[in-house]
């Protein structure tokens, strides 16, 4: 009687701790299990194109089979692309409104749209929008130089970070600018007014105070007051009073070089010392020098050889440079001489 009580307790631990076991998770380590079929790999584990399980852990699923990456390497959980090798998550814009829903196409402002994690959103040189991985490990910072891989055509990518486009529209060479739909996704007071082709847009150059007056403005000189090098200019807006530090613009319309009297459509078309300015008022826009009017508390604008008003026939040649608004840039004019 006493062996069948014993032998009873015995079948109800055994119950007990088969029932349990039911619970046991091992500590699958990534790599240490195959998957001979492409699909079923332990919980925590999917799948990779070299048949092995990988861990899942902290990436976003785009494959089926249960959450878990499908057959191939397809972007799945695996956190690896169909060619085996890891590559992080580029990661949508935070909080960043896409527009890309329903559209078919990527949206390169919030870096959403495209169809593998690691990939980033731009734009190509003939305005197409792209899903490509970055090159290299995206190290661009904002303006920072950068480098392009297949300059045209939906292969296009460059190293710049999601959300920037690797362009090289200027002396200064390659540069990362910022996706934009209004001046307000731009930083530190920049517009969105460069174009970047196909209805797309990135932010300019913020505006900086500087001296753009003929014979200061080259970075050259030294007396611009911008930072960056020999290239970097100080620009006057033809169309505001404000003033910026950038490289003169590589001219694409083979209508002169940008000297005084050449066609431009933006200062930066011009050389340094030169505003882009409809002096006739017939709508077209020329490079006329610039210089410092008379009675804005400057320097005595009178002593032409300091370099101020730089117009050949003296200080009474300087021109008020009217606004679009109405108003007048209260400190500098052009020299219509």
């Amino acid at each position: 009687m006493r062996s069948a009580q014993v032998l009873a307790v015995r079948v109800l631990l055994l119950g007990a701790l088969l029932a349990s076991a039911g619970c046991f998770r091992p500590k699958n380590l990534s790599g240490g299990f195959s998957c001979p079929d492409g699909v079923h790999c332990p919980d925590g584990l999917s799948c990779n194109a070299n048949q092995i399980c990988v861990s899942d852990a902290g990436v976003v699923s785009t494959g089926g089979n249960g959450g878990k990456g499908g057959a191939g390497g397809k972007g799945g959980t695996g956190g690896v692309d169909a060619g085996g090798v890891d590559r992080p998550c580029t990661g949508a814009i935070a909080s960043c409104p896409s527009t890309d829903a329903g559209t078919g196409k990527c949206d390169p402002v919030c870096n959403t749209g495209c169809g593998e994690c690691y990939q980033k959103c731009s734009v190509n040189t003939n305005g197409q929008p792209t899903c490509n991985e970055p090159m290299g490990p995206r190290s661009p910072g904002l303006l920072g130089a950068c480098d392009q891989t297949s300059p045209s055509g939906l292969a296009q990518t460059d190293d710049c970070q999601p959300g920037q486009l690797c362009a090289n529209t200027n002396t200064c060479g390659a540069r990362c600018y910022q996706f934009c739909r209004t001046s307000s996704d731009c930083s530190n007071g920049a517009t969105c007014s460069r174009d970047a082709g196909g209805g797309y847009a990135v932010c300019d150059v913020p505006s900086v105070a500087c001296d753009p007056v003929a014979g200061a403005a080259s970075g050259a000189s030294g007396n611009a007051g911008c930072t960056g090098g020999a290239l970097v200019n100080c620009y006057l807006s033809g169309t505001s009073a404000s003033t910026l530090c950038d490289c003169q613009n590589i001219r694409t319309n083979g209508t002169g070089n940008g000297t005084k009297g050449d066609f431009c459509s933006r200062s930066r078309d011009c050389f340094a010392g030169l505003v882009c300015y409809d002096a006739l008022g017939n709508n077209t826009k020329q490079c006329w020098p610039v210089c410092r009017l008379p009675g804005d508390g400057g320097v005595d604008i009178t002593n032409v050889g300091a370099g101020e008003s730089k117009c050949t026939t003296g200080p009474g040649a300087c021109n008020p440079i009217r606004l679009p608004d109405g108003s007048t840039n209260p400190t500098f004019g052009f020299c219509n001489d």
